[in-house]
């Protein structure tokens, strides 16, 4: 009886691993954080976000764009910038924010390059939306927690995937794989990951 309940617990947890990872949790905010590296259907998904929403700022995030295909922006943050641009955003409501080469975790350092963006502007507003993908919206969101603090509150939007279902994520390898390295992932970062000093040479570089 006692084996049958943990089986029974155990594959609940497992099925319901992919939406406990996709966190869903938008919060009322004038900005919008975009990562800037997630799918074109997450940014039509942003933009219909956006119409319904109306945020004052969307700010998007992402480094060098290293895959082969061709593109004329640098950085993903700029790629994801034009793409809602072209799509019926205004462009003065949006910012990218590119995110330089570093040791530093790429999320992580993202994060703090908006933090002090919106503290040069001296935008006081301290309620912020992020914009994730799928199963990498839990780990963002704790990363953007660190960066920013308590004084801030972070709500965090998952936007779906057509690489596999979250109810049924391990009947698929992208699916599987996506999961497993997101479980790892937030672990480390919650057990593990030491960003540094607020404002130092290690918060943004990685290294003493």
């Amino acid at each position: 009886m006692i084996s049958l309940i943990f089986a029974s617990t155990a594959l609940l947890i497992l099925k319901n691993l992919a939406h406990y990872l996709a966190q869903q949790q938008s919060i009322k905010a004038p900005i919008l954080i975009v990562e800037g590296w997630i799918s074109e259907q997450a940014l039509n998904e942003v933009i219909q976000h956006h119409k319904k929403t109306g945020y004052q700022i969307i700010i998007t995030t992402g480094g060098i764009i290293k895959s082969r295909n061709t593109t004329k922006y640098k950085t993903y943050a700029e790629s994801a910038a034009a793409y809602l641009r072209n799509n019926g955003l205004r462009q003065e409501n949006i910012k990218p924010l590119s995110t330089p080469e570093s040791a530093q975790n790429r999320t992580f350092l993202s994060a703090v390059i908006v933090r002090d963006w919106l503290q040069q502007k001296n935008i006081k507003t301290k309620q912020i939306n992020l914009y994730s993908q799928a199963v990498h919206a839990r780990r963002s969101k704790v990363l953007y927690e660190m960066a920013f603090g308590d004084q801030y509150q972070i709500g965090i939007n998952a936007a779906g995937t057509e690489e596999y279902k979250l109810d049924h994520w391990w009947q698929s390898s992208s699916g599987a794989k996506a999961v497993i390295t997101e479980i790892i992932g937030l672990s480390w970062v919650k057990c593990c990951f030491y960003p540094g000093p607020y404002q130092s040479h290690q918060e943004k570089w990685g290294v003493y």
